[in-house]
């Protein structure tokens, strides 16, 4: 039997609270769970994972491998304290289509998970201490997915899309996939090393030409040899 997180947001912080130990910081952080949008500034910062909902009024039985969670990262490194706002999405049952948004159940080995995954997002975008570790995916209890994501059920791509129609330059919100597996620090330091790689071939491209060009004007110069007739 899956042992279900949802419904007890102390177990969000406590495992934040454990995880966030591993990392060699005298900053104190906390993680709170809010049920509506996050603020605005800071670091923005998304990840999906399974989750199970039940109607409240029909019963009806659903899952989702696109459950959205959201987290809002902000240090003060002055005073040395750093906070996180997380917020789970809810979705509604497309079976008796109530507006009532229920809250997903998500097994506690996927709560770890996101957790780490997380605290690995905090340590490469303030830290970047070596060796912490690789993002984890999360685990899908139930291979059919039935289709696609039902956003018309889904609390945070009905916000997203409400957003959208007022800002006709895209969402407020803007994601950082993970797949691209690079913190800042690392994207500054490989685009230096491409430009310097491209500054030293042009340089040595130039070398070269002035001593081909050194040498040609040797050849052309050098004078005949009295010895011919």
């Amino acid at each position: 039997m899956l042992r279900l997180a949802m419904g007890n947001d102390r177990w969000w912080s406590d495992e934040f609270d454990n995880e966030i130990e591993e990392l060699d910081t005298t900053d104190v952080w906390t993680l709170n769970v809010i049920e509506h949008s996050l603020p605005n500034g800071g670091l923005k910062y998304e990840q999906t994972t399974f989750g199970s909902f039940v109607c409240s009024n029909c019963r009806y039985h659903w899952s989702s491998f696109v459950t959205h969670l959201r987290f809002f990262i902000k240090l003060d490194r002055a005073r040395k304290r750093g906070i996180v706002n997380m917020r789970i999405s809810r979705q509604s049952c497309k079976k008796c289509n109530l507006a009532t948004m229920e809250k997903p159940h998500i097994s506690h080995a996927n709560l770890k998970i996101m957790i780490k995954n997380l605290v690995l997002k905090i340590n490469r975008k303030f830290y970047e201490q070596e060796d912490y570790g690789r993002r984890s995916r999360s685990i899908n209890y139930y291979s059919d997915q039935n289709g696609p994501h039902d956003k018309d059920h889904c609390e945070i791509c009905q916000e997203d899309a409400h957003q959208e129609k007022k800002d006709e330059q895209g969402s407020f919100y803007l994601r950082e996939d993970w797949e691209q597996g690079t913190s800042l620090h690392e994207k500054k330091t490989s685009e230096q090393g491409g430009s310097t790689a491209l500054a030293v071939g042009v340089a040595a491209g130039v070398v070269v030409g002035i001593g081909a060009l050194a040498l040609a004007c040797m050849a052309f110069s050098k004078p005949k040899d009295s010895s011919k007739k």
